[in-house]
């Protein structure tokens, strides 16, 4: 794979159509109960093992002491 100079690369021109497509995303509306929550992590329980691992990475960062800005 070759990168391109960045004075070589392409400027990408989208129709109106898909400008309007692209501003008009948005969250979809449906509302996730947490009864439904409780069973889909049941049914997965490596869905619950992911999140718990996500949340402990996060956590790790954050206490770092390298990940703090020295003054």
């Amino acid at each position: 794979m070759i990168a391109m100079p960045s004075s070589e690369q392409k400027s990408e021109k989208y129709s109106d159509e898909e400008l309007e497509e692209i501003m008009d995303m948005h969250a979809p509306n449906d509302v996730i109960s947490v009864k439904e929550v409780r069973e889909a992590i049941r049914d997965n329980p490596l869905l619950m093992t992911g999140l718990v691992f996500a949340f402990g990475l996060l956590v790790g960062v954050a206490l770092s002491p390298g990940h703090r800005k020295s003054r």
